[in-house]
């Protein structure tokens, strides 16, 4: 009986050994499909359901918002184009992904498409691009002619509408989920206009233009003729990156994929005037975030409470797919899709490092719903921020001649101070800074200094010894002298790589 059953347990083991030379294999896990939309440059306020920048700006994002969850609180963490969509699509921090700035995310870090792809979904990317496929593992990418100069292609809608149908049947006929990353290139300078002036030519009228007289200034930029004009361009640019979202969303339904999807739609960061982009303020960093969840989130949803980032979008994008996450430096938020709450989520914190290197303005941030609390080791009373052009500024630079309050705004855009304290309820375009006055010596500024050093250990974050010198002008100094370097020699290392891309960051 024993030699029976031992022959017996001889043969089911070579049977399990053999099985997969010849078994079918399991059916894949039945998993949502994921829609990303992302907007270039574009403040949190714009779209229609937000606020809006003008009458009827956005339509069709204001559909999605009542089809969706809309947050109130969401922000990136970086207020420039690749290192945001670096922390992105790979949840951790520019130091820790190696995208400080216009650079290549460091090779060998998880990153959501490719942890995607490796569960069976098909992969895909249009508009503004981050190459990087040795990296990503895109499963299908278009790429424009006109390469390295993105204001003068990807602004036609009708491309996007064109490349997703072919996208979602590819992923019919597959019989595969899908992820796909559309990238508008609006509301990105320079706004509004119709045809390129040079080729390739790949772009298009807005549905609709905008006049000055229409528009809605934001909370941090004054009331001047110059600025009317350049935010009704803006606005211009703003309903093409609209008529983007119809096209996509369109060729969505028409494919009867519209139950069985995801769709996130967010901004990059904030707009590219003065005291926005390029920065760590509210209007830097904050985002119009919607998620339509069919069947999970209720339509028409808010949550004004919660503080997210898109530091935690791979990690939530993940548990939703059923996919294990890696470590990062976020965290899933699908409790708050749910209409659950979640604790530890009253503060965001906020960096900017470089666009080349040599230009260094490092800066970092901790914002709260009421406050906002910035460092700038750059800051030494005669180095100047030198990204402050277009039509908006010169109006301010022009009214600065006779106004002393304008005057005192363009000096302090220039110049900053090493800290900036802002009371957000009264101040939300976070323009008159308290530091240096008695309201700037209350508990609350040193409670968020306290968080942002806390923070700056645990991310590893390279400006921590700056940030405990930050009353040694000396050591500020040699800090970003330091930083500017090797920021410089990073950037120069990567020559090869772009040149054998054929592609520049």
């Amino acid at each position: 009986m024993t030699s029976k059953l031992t022959i017996l347990a001889v043969l089911c083991s070579l049977q399990a050994i053999a099985a997969p030379a010849w078994a079918q294999q399991i059916a894949p896990k039945k998993r949502p499909n994921i829609l990303m939309l992302v907007a270039d440059d574009m403040n949190w306020d714009t779209p229609g359901c937000f606020g809006g920048a003008a009458p009827g700006i956005t339509p069709h994002i204001d559909l999605l918002a009542e089809q969706g969850m809309r947050f109130q609180h969401a922000y990136v963490n970086v207020s420039i184009c690749t290192p945001s969509r670096s922390v992105m699509l790979t949840g951790r921090y520019a130091q820790n992904n190696g995208a400080e700035g216009f650079q290549r995310i460091r090779p060998g870090t998880p990153n959501l498409p490719s942890l995607l792809n490796q569960a069976g979904y098909l992969c895909g990317i249009i508009g503004k691009p981050l190459r990087q496929q040795e990296l990503f593992r895109w499963s299908v990418t278009y790429r424009w002619q006109g390469t390295g100069d993105e204001n003068r292609w990807g602004r036609d809608p009708a491309i996007f509408r064109s490349f997703a149908k072919k996208f979602f049947a590819m992923a019919r006929n597959s019989n595969q989920p899908f992820f796909l990353m559309a990238n508008s290139h609006d509301p990105h300078r320079p706004f509004g206009g119709g045809r390129a002036t040079k080729p390739p030519n790949e772009r298009a009228p807005a549905t609709r233009t905008f006049s000055a007289d229409e528009v809605k200034i934001p909370a941090f930029l004054p009331d001047l003729p110059g600025v009317r004009n350049e935010l009704a361009a803006y606005c211009t640019s703003v309903r093409r990156l609209d008529d983007m979202v119809r096209e996509v969303l369109e060729v969505l339904k028409l494919a009867d994929f519209e139950e069985d999807t995801i769709v996130i739609f967010l901004a990059d960061h904030g707009m590219p005037f003065p005291g926005a982009k390029f920065n760590c303020y509210v209007d830097s960093v904050r985002s119009p975030f919607i998620i339509r969840w069919p069947g999970k989130v209720r339509p028409g949803s808010v949550d004004a409470a919660h503080m997210v980032t898109t530091l935690d979008l791979m990690p939530t994008l993940l548990e939703i797919a059923g996919v294990p996450a890696p470590k990062s430096d976020g965290r899933s938020f699908v409790p708050l899709l749910l209409g659950e709450k979640q604790p530890d989520r009253n503060a965001v914190f906020t960096q900017f490092f470089h666009i080349h290197g040599r230009d260094a303005l490092p800066m970092r941030s901790v914002l709260t719903r009421e406050a906002a609390y910035v460092f700038n080791p750059w800051s030494n009373g005669k180095r100047r921020f030198d990204r402050l052009g277009g039509e908006t500024f010169s109006a301010m630079q022009q009214a600065a001649k006779t106004d002393p309050e304008m005057a005192a705004r363009v000096r302090h855009l220039e110049l900053r101070t090493v800290e900036e304290f802002f009371d957000l309820r009264s101040d939300p375009g976070c323009l008159k800074n308290l530091i240096g006055t008695d309201a700037g010596e209350q508990p609350l500024v040193s409670e968020l200094r306290t968080r942002l050093r806390q923070w700056m250990v645990q991310v590893n974050d390279p400006a921590l010894a700056a940030f405990d010198a930050r009353d040694n002008p000396a050591a500020l100094e040699a800090f970003i002298q330091s930083y500017r370097e090797e920021a410089q020699k990073e950037v120069e290392a990567l020559k090869p790589y772009e040149k054998a891309q054929n592609f520049r960051f």
